[in-house]
This record gives structure tokens, C-alpha cells and sequence, in this order.
């Protein structure tokens, strides 16, 4: 095996040889990223070298947000889930991480970035009980309508690399005081839509409990 230290060098035929890297690796040791979506606001200029013409080309922009926020760690990081592990409406993210070759064990504990900032604004969280279908609704989708727009969240088991996200459902609502309806498509084929709670409107910042053909409760969250 060998290493190179960057694409360019290694395009023109560089690269270090096992000799040069003797028993240090250098794999593993790169700071993480944490991308932030800035919405589908990007413009590119593509030449087709074919026509010699100029198009513009729009697609989703991202900024890496790591130093800023501090999530820049250098542990070599094998896995993430995302969960409100404090239970104030806000979604943190855990890392579980590789000890790597220096054997040392505390670069194998988990990274926890608590975050700080989402509760500021409106959200709502969404459980899910299949009764027909399976228990943890595995494959359910919900759908929130709010102000003529929609979001849509899936219900799934395994979400990354020896991980699994909480299987509570989030939903970020800006400024929104409440949603216009909320729909819940279960993997056996039913389908419930809902408007109200109790005869009230759905309210943000709550916890809504669906079980499957049996409606829709509200609930705070769990103590902190």
C-alpha cells in the first residue's frame, strides 16, 4: 500500500511509498465536516465544450459549519446517529469513533454534539405505534402540511454505518406557531390524516403520540 497527500500529486504520478511511511498510518486522523444546507440557492456557469455555449446550472449549496461550531474533531469517526438525546425539541448528534492504530482508548469514546441552537425556533416531534403493521413502523411516512408547503419524514431501521437514529420523528418549523395537517402513511397501506387534536388545531412544540387506527394524542416531552 501507499499514500499520497493530495489528488493533484497523485495524478501526476506521486506518491509515498511503504518505506517513506514506515509503521505510521495516516489514515484516520482528518477533521470531520459538518455541512449546513443553504437551501437551493446556488448558480453555476457550466461551458459545454461541445456547443461552446454557457449554461447555468442550480443545485443545493452547503457550507461547512465544523470549526465554526466545533465539531472539527480529529477522531476517526465510524458512525453517527441523530436522537434529541435532552429532550428540548433540538437534534443532537452522537459519533461513535475508531480507537485507531495508537491503541489509545479515548480516542474510541463516543463524541456527543449537543445542540444549542434549534430549540430557538418551532418544531414538532411525531411518534409512531403500528398495530396492524409492525410495532416501531418501520417504513411509515408522515407528512406535515404548514403554509402550503410539506415535509416529509420516513420511519427506518439501520440509518447509517453502525448506527440507528432515534425513531422519533422531528420536524423544523421556522417561525411556525402550528401545522395544517399532518398525514401518516403506514407500510400495511392505511392512511390517516389529521387536522386537529382534540378538537384543536396542531400546535408546535409538542410530542404527538399516533397509534395506528387509533388516532392522535398530545404530550410534552420527557423532563429534561
Amino acid at each position: 500500500m501507499s499514500a499520497v497527500a493530495h489528488i493533484k500529486e497523485y495524478k501526476t504520478g506521486k506518491f509515498y511509498r511503504d518505506e517513506f511511511r514506515g509503521d505510521i498510518s495516516w489514515n484516520g486522523y482528518e477533521h470531520n465536516v459538518l455541512l449546513r444546507n443553504e437551501g437551493d440557492a446556488m448558480e453555476l456557469s457550466v461551458k459545454d465544450t461541445a456547443t461552446a455555449k454557457t449554461k447555468e446550472a442550480k443545485g443545493l449549496r452547503f457550507t461547512d459549519t465544523a470549526m465554526a461550531t466545533g465539531a472539527d474533531d480529529v477522531k476517526d469517526g465510524r458512525g453517527m446517529a441523530i436522537a434529541d438525546f435532552d429532550n428540548d425539541g433540538a437534534l443532537d448528534i452522537v459519533i461513535n469513533n475508531n480507537p485507531g492504530d495508537n491503541g489509545d482508548p479515548r480516542r474510541a469514546r463516543p463524541t456527543l454534539l449537543h445542540n444549542n441552537v434549534g430549540e430557538r425556533r418551532s418544531w414538532l416531534a411525531v411518534e409512531l405505534e403500528g398495530t396492524r403493521s409492525n410495532r416501531d413502523a418501520v417504513g411509515a411516512t408522515v407528512t406535515i402540511d404548514t403554509g402550503g408547503k410539506k415535509q416529509l419524514r420516513l420511519v427506518s431501521a439501520g440509518s447509517g454505518f453502525a448506527s440507528q437514529n432515534s425513531a422519533r420523528l422531528y420536524f423544523g418549523l421556522d417561525d411556525q406557531t402550528q401545522i395544517d395537517a399532518l398525514t401518516v402513511r403506514w407500510p400495511g397501506g392505511q392512511v390517516e390524516r389529521f387536522e386537529k387534536v382534540a378538537d384543536k388545531s396542531i400546535m408546535a412544540r409538542q410530542l404527538l403520540r399516533i397509534k395506528e387506527g387509533q388516532g392522535i394524542q398530545s404530550r410534552s416531552l420527557p423532563v429534561k
